[in-house]
């Protein structure tokens, strides 16, 4: 039997039913970088949470005994939740109209033939969606990673604001591989007057940025960063030649460990808002580009 729903708009109340006994926690993402845990005794199979959040957060139940944490939307209402124990996703939540909104996505990403063909149009949808963040976050090891980075950086507003979105941003950060539609990560590199510099400072606002990687040695990287000049003149675009043997690390500098650079030449074109338009990308594929540039 559910507990009845009211609406509570000062504060929260989370109130549960459930065959299990003992301690259950609830977990509240409310902050981008933050969360709190509250702990009750459940009494003759009942629970009960109160408290207050700003606006919509997600929020988990949890029990030793449950198989996994139930994850919902909580929102300054009377909530009711009669737990499954044995298959948390399909305990019975009502009273959150952010859950139900949630739910809906989760049905119709969990019923699409292509489930990263509708993330993204999702997110062109609705970039600033709370939900969205926690989404991608537990279905990213089902998705394409090149799909992953585009969508965390086409988000907006609210949804940065979640504690989710800083998790992808994070994971963002600590993976190497920098992949088409993906923001470039800001890195570091020594040029030949031995002093540091930074993408970040470096490359072209306005329009498109080059980064060619070289070294002195390297006969063929010397011609094609002469082509690619010569191609890219009067194109709205920067050039930002790194050469390798500048670096008295040579191969084992960060930043060829960043961004996964492994042979040279190695291109690497970025778009005036930094994200990744093509990487370890080839002089014909860099004609192409610039053709369709010309029409």
């Amino acid at each position: 039997m559910l507990l009845p729903v009211l609406c509570r708009a000062q504060g929260y109340e989370v109130s549960g039913e459930s065959s299990l006994t003992g301690t259950f926690t609830l977990t509240v993402y409310d902050g981008d970088s933050t969360f709190h845990s509250y702990t009750e005794k459940a009494t003759k199979g009942m629970f009960r949470f109160a408290g207050k959040v700003e606006h919509p957060v997600l929020a988990a139940v949890e029990h030793p005994a449950m198989q996994h944490p139930l994850f919902f939307y909580l929102e300054n209402t009377r909530i009711a939740i009669s737990v499954n124990a044995t298959h948390p996703d399909v305990s019975v939540i009502k009273g959150s109209r952010s859950n139900s909104e949630y739910r809906y996505v989760m049905e119709r990403f969990h019923s699409a033939a292509d489930p990263n063909g509708f993330l993204r149009q999702e997110v062109k949808e609705n970039p600033a969606s709370i939900y969205l963040p926690f989404i991608l976050y537990r279905q990213m090891s089902t998705l394409d990673e090149s799909v992953v980075r585009q969508l965390i950086v086409q988000m907006t507003d609210e949804a940065r604001h979640t504690y989710h979105y800083t998790l992808l941003r994070r994971w963002m950060r600590q993976t190497p591989t920098v992949s088409e539609g993906s923001e470039m990560p800001d890195f570091a590199w020594i040029d030949s007057h031995k002093n540091r510099r930074t993408f970040a400072a470096e490359r072209d606002t306005q329009g498109y940025t080059l980064v060619f990687f070289s070294a002195t040695w390297c006969e063929r990287c010397h011609s094609q960063l002469d082509y690619a000049r010569r191609l890219l003149e009067d194109r709205n675009a920067e050039v930002i030649t790194i050469n390798i043997d500048d670096n008295p690390n040579g191969w084992e500098a960060q930043n060829l460990k960043q961004l996964s650079v492994d042979h040279l030449p190695y291109m690497i074109l970025v778009d005036k808002n930094g994200n990744v338009v093509a990487r370890d990308m080839r002089m014909w594929e860099l004609e192409k580009f610039i053709k369709r540039m010309r029409d």
